[in-house]
């Protein structure tokens, strides 16, 4: 259902002409043991000589879930933000997650939230990131 092997080439790999940094921070709202939302705020910087677009991608990945009887993607991509900078340049990106995002499809086809922990990543697209 879900592909498990290594990819040859990550995404975007190969695309700009510049080179960018980038640096994020969160606050969670909750309401007991509940979160409702999550904000993450995105500082990216065109570290490079030419202007170019970087595309920001936030991925969540169900860690320490109990047992299944399904299987789970490695990681799946819940949000997106391209945006285009000057050389030199910075922009702030945000995302607001909800527990919405965190649903994985189960065996009947339905999205649901398990209880356990959960992983959330901000990426280029690049598996070091």
């Amino acid at each position: 259902k879900y592909y498990q092997g290594t990819p040859l080439f990550h995404f975007g790999f190969g695309l700009s002409l510049t080179t960018f940094s980038f640096d994020c921070s969160h606050e969670v709202v909750s309401k007991g043991a509940d979160m409702l939302s999550c904000a993450i705020a995105c500082k990216v910087k065109n570290t490079g000589s030419l202007n170019g677009d970087e595309v920001l991608q936030v991925y969540h990945k169900a860690l320490e879930i109990g047992s299944v009887d399904h299987p789970l993607p490695k990681r799946a991509l819940v949000e997106f933000s391209r945006v285009s900078l000057p050389s030199k340049g910075e922009a702030t990106v945000t995302f607001t997650l909800t527990q919405e995002h965190l649903k994985v499809v189960n065996k009947a086809g339905e999205r649901t939230l398990y209880a356990g922990t959960h992983e959330v990543i901000i990426s280029r697209g690049s598996p070091e990131d």
